[in-house]
């Protein structure tokens, strides 16, 4: 395997994208294209992203031979050790792993790719300091095959012989000692006079060959930070320690049949983004851009026709002795500049309607397309990332401008070419040169500004994470004394952004430097050649003139393909939404069932971040009951209800609805079906009344007797304009508890649901008000299936049927009696824990007060 002289650079958006960018960064570069997208949503649900031996079961499916393997740190980057290219541990200055990809050696550089940064160089020091030391146990055979083994052998050699030692010798010895300790007390000494000897306390060769002989003769001398294993328990048990690593070895035939459906996906060819413009741009129909091509080239014609007739107007007095003639030349350069601008004109006019079009059709294919995304694809990106795809689409009206001024460039570089050879034929070889070099080295640096204008984006959008973050949680930013904190992360962001972009322009200036340097050498070439020869003076002035408009249009060339990165960065971005394949689409049922729906749940998984939030689950609600689920936090509640929200797919298992799969046509016709209540319903800065509304079937629907079974009025009457005050974003304008009503009022302007799923709908309010509301949504929606999740487990007591979760089971379903009466039942100790905290709480020792209307009052015993 050859891979890449270059790492391709991959960068995170958050913490959670470490994983899958160091992964896609190591695919890549040997070969193996994957698309980050897809990678991100399966470690959002069925590959666990933040495990090494995960990421390595991917790779292999993926067609990348690859092996986790741990090895003593200073093996690393030993080119007898085969490790590199290898994703390795490290850890941050903040203590927690990060993984990076260590791509390959140049003398005492090494080339690093970090997820977080970028690439970037560091010397074998700097990466040995910072490389995460794991410890595992390990059969002593084992590590004395693997150590008299080819790799572990010749690594040792290697170090040997960059103390001047010759190795055989000492290699002989320790190889004929039994067991492992001689080849161990070996490394330890070489490691131990490696150290003296670039610390300058010995000097390469004898004398280090003498002591790396006394050394490994008395072993216990040796320092433990010496050794890359010790003795644990019992002579049968080595304790290794060393750096973790998923090493490439080469490409091998991918198996996409062993991966779940996210990470087939991933697998999808990479994205042309040229070619989904192209077919943007088709919807309007292809008259309207090859009109404006041919114009584009009629205008470079005319400039190039301009430069002849000022040519032919120098020699005016050779070549055009009468007045009349000249008066026709002067004549035919106006009209030539008239038709030049009549052409420009209503050509930029239609370049910039096409990039108005661009946009509007991208943005209207964005804004109907986010609403079908899967909610897996959410999980996996930021919610500012998303904010800044959408409002860098603005950028997209500058395609059509880029290209015209490409081809226009084009287009008069290669007249110019053409015009040159015909006027001196002698210097065609000099005017071919100068045309390559023009357009060739834009071309051969276009990957690089690529490469770095993503990285200065990539970085920008983890950047505006942080005043996404900042404006939402302000509150609790400046209650728990975090904005030190936040300022240092968000400096340490600045600063790595600030840097990217630096690193653009050094770049891009160097490449247009470079670019003039060339383009003028040639053109003073190219004129010194046609002077040797030249006798007329306006050809001669023609040709410097056109000479030097060479290396100029090649900067135009150039400048074009600067932008161009900075776009197919934001045409990528925007793309991969859009080409986000959406669930597959079944059959919406023709006639909606009146009445609840039953549910059945048979031997059902779900996975998230590659861990078992649900196993096993085997359930049947019948149409029409009322069932209760409660259970510990994290013990799987919201992940069995999350199953009919669709915010899941079982890992395993079937999953159905009225007797039928719920596949993604089911599933929207179930949604239209659906009352949901939880915290995290979005309440909007829109009026009282539109909240209410929100979601109904009916805009006007009527909301009098859902203010009356949703205790509104009391929320009404403190509002300064009653149902058209605005509710602040998120509901801030009102109460916690408040905004839970608020939406328990939305649920019931939802018409007659068949499904209803009430998550903590009513947290946030005192016992008695929850308990009355949970009283009035049974009676409201008797008909219907509802499923009540909840941690308030004395109010199930009401309720037919209880379901108890615990680590993503079901461990008793039955009636609350029958489970009360049993003492030993997972119920009866959750009530019991419930009524013990209820007797702490009304205990006689605490201060007791109440806040009524803003006012804080102290309460009455």
């Amino acid at each position: 395997m050859r891979p890449r002289l270059l790492a391709p650079e991959v960068l995170q958006t958050s913490a959670m994208d470490c994983g899958p960018a160091a992964l896609k960064a190591l695919l890549e570069g040997c070969g193996v294209p994957v698309h980050l997208g897809r990678l991100r949503e399966a470690c959002q649900t069925d590959v666990d992203g933040t495990s090494i031996s995960t990421l390595e079961e991917v790779a292999c499916a993926l067609g990348l031979r690859c092996e986790e393997v741990m090895l003593p740190a200073d093996h690393l980057l030993l080119e007898e050790a085969r490790a590199l290219p290898a994703l390795a541990v490290v850890v941050n200055p903040g203590g927690t792993t990060h993984f990076v990809v260590v791509w390959r050696t140049l003398g005492p550089l090494v080339q690093v790719m970090d997820p977080a940064v970028g690439r970037r160089w560091l010397t074998r020091a700097q990466l040995l300091s910072v490389l995460y030391a794991h410890t595992l146990a390990v059969p002593a055979e084992a590590w004395r095959d693997w150590a008299s083994g080819e790799e572990g052998l010749g690594a040792l050699r290697q170090r040997l012989e960059a103390l001047g030692i010759l190795a055989a010798p000492l290699l002989e010895e320790a190889l004929a000692a039994p067991g492992w300790r001689a080849l161990a007390a070996l490394d330890a000494a070489t490691r131990s006079t490696a150290a003296l000897v670039q610390a300058g306390g010995l000097r390469r060769g004898a004398e280090a060959a003498r002591a790396v002989t006394r050394l490994a003769a008395r072993p216990d001398d040796l320092p433990d930070a010496f050794w890359s294993v010790r003795l644990e328990g019992d002579g049968g048990t080595l304790r290794l320690r060393g750096a973790v690593l998923l090493r490439a070895q080469g490409r091998q035939p991918a198996s996409p049949a062993a991966l779940p459906p996210e990470l087939r996906e991933a697998a999808a060819p990479p994205p042309r983004p040229l070619a989904a413009l192209g077919a943007v741009l088709r919807e309007g129909g292809l008259l309207r851009p090859a009109a404006l091509g041919v114009a584009v080239g009629l205008s470079a014609l005319t400039l190039l026709l301009e430069a002849l007739l000022m040519a032919v107007l120098l020699d005016m007095g050779a070549a055009l002795g009468l007045r009349i003639e000249r008066l026709g030349a002067w004549a035919a350069l106006i009209a030539l500049i008239t038709a030049s601008l009549l052409i420009e004109l209503p050509t930029t006019r239609g370049v910039l309607g096409l990039g108005r079009a661009l946009e509007v059709r991208l943005r209207r294919a964005f804004a109907e397309k986010v609403p079908r995304l899967p909610d897996r694809y959410f999980r996996s990106r930021l919610i500012s990332d998303m904010a800044e795809r959408s409002h860098s689409l603005h950028a997209l009206r500058q395609v059509p401008v880029l290209g015209q001024q490409l081809l226009r460039a084009l287009c008069q570089l290669g007249l110019t070419l053409v015009a040159l050879t015909l006027l001196d034929p002698a210097t065609a070889p000099i005017v071919l040169a100068a045309g390559v070099l023009s357009v060739g080295l834009p071309l051969l640096f276009h990957p690089l500004l690529a490469e770095q204008d993503v990285r200065v984006r990539a970085q920008l959008g983890a950047l505006s994470r942080f005043t996404f973050d900042a404006l939402r949680g302000l509150a609790p930013i400046a209650s728990h004394g975090a904005a030190r904190a936040l300022r240092r992360e968000h400096e340490a962001l600045v600063v790595a952004w600030g840097r990217a972009g630096l690193d653009l322009q050094r770049t891009a200036v160097g490449v247009e430097a470079l670019l003039s340097g060339v383009g003028y050498g040639m053109a003073v070439a190219l004129v010194g050649a046609h002077a040797a020869h030249a006798e007329e003076t306006g050809a001669t002035l023609l040709l410097v003139y056109w000479a030097l408009s060479v290396p100029a249009l090649g900067q135009e060339v150039a400048l074009v393909a600067r932008q161009v990165p900075s776009l197919r960065s934001v045409v990528l971005r925007a793309l991969e939404p859009l080409q986000t394949p959406e669930d597959e689409a079944g059959e919406a049922p023709e006639d909606t069932p009146s009445g609840g729906v039953g549910v059945a749940l048979e031997g059902v998984s779900v996975a998230a971040g590659g861990h078992a939030v649900l196993r096993n689950v085997n359930l049947q609600v019948t149409p029409g009951s009322h069932v209760a689920i409660v259970g510990p936090s994290g013990s799987g509640k919201s992940s069995l209800v999350g199953l009919l929200l669709g915010w899941h797919r079982p890992a395993r298992g079937r999953l159905r609805v009225d007797g039928q799969p719920l596949d993604a046509g089911r599933l929207r016709a179930l949604r239209r079906r659906t009352v949901w209540v939880d915290p995290a319903v979005q309440l909007w800065n829109r009026s009282f009344l539109h909240n209410l509304r929100y979601g109904a079937a009916r805009r006007d629907a009527p909301v009098g007797a859902a203010l009356e079974e949703a205790a509104l009025m009391g929320v009404l009457n403190g509002l300064p304009q009653g149902l058209q005050t605005p509710l602040g974003e998120g509901g801030g304008l009102v109460s916690g508890g408040e905004g839970q009503r608020v939406r328990f009022g939305r649920a019931l302007c939802g018409g007659d649901p068949g499904l209803v799923i009430l998550d903590e709908a009513f947290r946030g309010l005192e016992r008695d008000q929850r308990r009355a509301l949970l009283g009035r949504a049974r009676r409201r929606w008797a008909g219907a299936t509802l499923l009540c999740v909840t941690h308030d487990v004395t109010e199930t007591a009401a309720f037919p049927r209880v379901l108890v979760l615990e680590g993503g089971r079901i461990v008793e379903d039955g009636t609350p009696a029958a489970l009360l009466a049993d003492p030993g039942s997972r119920y009866r100790a959750l009530i019991d824990a419930e009524a013990a905290t209820a007797r702490v709480w009304s205990g006689g020792r605490w201060r007791r007060l109440r806040v009524v209307e803003g006012a804080v009052r102290e309460a009455r015993p």
